[in-house]
């Protein structure tokens, strides 16, 4: 098995890495293949049909020994054009294969794109990235576009852990190039550095990425704009959290802030700002990334999200204020992390999380109402087989109509004083004239109790709730590891109670606001007034009396 899979992509007997693409513009594109032998001529021939007829000639470096990688960029491309092309090196020739240049921004068309990371090798399932390619990625996207690959795809994100070991050559042969090679060849894809490639020199030799990041740092981060997105990649490994690359990224931001025609950023790092299945792979430093992007949302009312890997599940959450999701890719062939196996925390943040093998499926629109459809195709894990299943769906719009206002109904002014605990508060249904067939329901809520009727009153208040319909998380099962429960008791959260108890004997003022799918709120309704009850009528605090209609989100082991 082991000497079988050492012969993936030995077609021709020279070529040990078969074309791949990286770099695209509407103009060009970088193609890059590795040979065996000392030959380091680095001929593409290539042309807009299968006859070929230009050539290009690059440069070519050492991987290892007797091994060479080479790349040529192919300039002077017609944008959104098909591009058919071979390479060359001596008598070893690889293709004819086929791309499509990406299109001009101001035509406005679709940008359909995966993102999927950690495909390191998993000694258990050595196939599986290959697997997730031709069985998932390929065939599915393909379906979805009725159309080719090269017309089906426009780019793939991958934000880090590409092999098990950055200098392990093998690992790099067989488990990533070779085993993608069907889907890398007509596709080109961006990366960032995991852990895993330990900033070795052979990540930086095959990855050919923008020239745009800090000086000195150009290869760690980079931005690409491909149609109505900016796509920002950046490098949260150990040695480069550093201010100059946050000082980078607010330059970054802060042009496609100016930017016309960028409707959504996307930004991809490997290791995670919160991590529900395995908690000890957070950094600070993404953290501080995730700030930004979400101050620049705010600022603008551009949608953003950022991708992530690291741990091995897949988990999906957004900001409670602005439009920014948070979304972990993995994993392409890494062992799923599996409940109750590592430290663990169901962060309020986050809506979904599950342990499984799958990529994420992305497409935006442009024009007068831009959007952003992300769905999470899942190949299952080791207990439950899946075979493309839809688990996710996640949709952002760049002009959201925000759901209508609610209104507060009780307790109020007219009601007997209420407890103090365990108290329903409840409000007006939820209406969205944005909502899809279906899918007219208040996806999130949020409540919050102050002690007078101002705006400013509720800048610190007294309680506050956000409630979600869902969360999809851990099953209080230690055996049922494989698979997540939803932890939500009640999913109409038009009503809520709080955790906490409200201070007795006092008047005070409620307010709500509601929140679509595509993360669009309403305003804050008019403020109600209430009345509790006195401390001598306020019931004894037990588990018993402080249980809330919802389970409790952030509690952390």
């Amino acid at each position: 098995m082991i000497f079988a899979l050492g012969l993936l992509g030995l077609f021709p007997d020279t070529i040990v890495v078969s074309p791949y693409l990286q770099n695209a513009t509407p103009s060009s594109i970088v193609v890059a293949w590795e040979t065996k032998g000392n030959v380091s001529e680095s001929i593409v021939e290539y042309g807009t049909t299968e006859a070929l007829g230009r050539s290009a000639s690059g440069t070519s470096q050492t991987t290892v020994e007797g091994h060479l990688v080479h790349h040529v960029t192919l300039e002077d491309l017609p944008p959104d054009n098909r591009v058919w092309y071979r390479v060359r090196t001596g008598d070893a020739v690889h293709g004819v294969h086929v791309f499509r240049t990406p299109a001009l921004a101001r035509d406005e068309g679709p940008q359909r794109f995966v993102a999927y990371s950690d495909m390191q090798l998993d000694n258990a399932n050595p196939r599986k990235h290959q697997e997730m390619v031709e069985q998932g990625i390929v065939p599915w996207s393909m379906r979805h576009a009725q159309s080719e690959l090269n017309a089906a795809l426009d780019f793939i994100l991958i934000p880090g852990d590409l092999v098990s070991t950055g200098g392990n050559h093998t690992h790099w042969t067989r488990d990533f190039f070779g085993q993608g090679a069907t889907l890398f060849r007509s596709v080109p894809f961006y990366a960032t550095p995991g852990n895993h490639e330990q900033n070795h020199p052979l990540y930086f030799q095959y990855v050919d990425v923008p020239d745009n990041g800090t000086p000195g740092y150009e290869e760690h981060w980079y931005w690409t704009d491909q149609g109505n997105c900016r796509v920002i990649g950046l490098d949260t490994n150990d040695g480069y959290r550093i201010e100059d690359q946050l000082t980078w990224l607010d330059a970054v931001l802060k042009s496609a802030a100016k930017a016309e025609h960028i409707d959504f950023v996307f930004a991809q790092f490997h290791h995670p700002h919160r991590s529900e299945s395995w908690t000890p792979g957070e950094t600070s430093f993404s953290t501080k990334v995730v700030e930004k992007m979400v101050h620049f949302s705010r600022d603008t009312g551009k949608p953003s999200v950022h991708f992530f890997g690291h741990t091995h599940s897949y988990s999906r959450g957004q900001h409670r204020d602005h439009m920014h999701g948070m979304v972990n890719v993995a994993s392409g062939m890494g062992n799923p992390d599996y409940w109750w196996e590592y430290p663990q925390a169901d962060y309020e943040e986050f809506e979904i999380s599950t342990p499984d093998w799958g990529f994420c499926h992305v497409e935006t629109t442009a024009g007068d109402d831009p959007t952003m459809t992300l769905r999470r195709l899942s190949r299952g894990n080791e207990f439950v087989k899946k075979d493309n299943k839809q688990t996710d769906l996640f949709i952002l719009k760049r002009y959201p109509l925000p759901p209508t206002t609610p209104k507060g109904l009780s307790p109020n002014n007219d009601s007997e004083p209420v407890s103090t605990t365990g108290t329903v508060f409840r409000a007006t249904p939820f209406e969205d004239p944005d909502a899809r067939d279906g899918r007219n329901f208040a996806h999130e809520s949020h409540w919050q109790v102050a002690s007078g009727n101002q705006s400013k009153d509720f800048q610190k208040p007294i309680q506050e709730a956000w409630r979600r319909y869902r969360n999809l998380w851990r099953s209080p099962d230690k055996e049922a590891t494989w698979y997540s429960v939803d932890t939500v008791k009640d999913a109409d959260v038009t009503k809520t109670t709080f955790d906490a108890a409200l201070p007795a004997d006092q008047q005070l003022f409620w307010r709500v606001r509601y929140r679509d799918e595509n993360l669009a709120w309403s305003q804050w309704s008019t403020p109600v007034p209430f009345i509790t009850e006195s401390a001598a009528n306020a019931p004894e605090q037990t588990n018993a009396s402080l249980k809330p209609l919802f389970a409790q989100w952030g509690a952390s082991l």
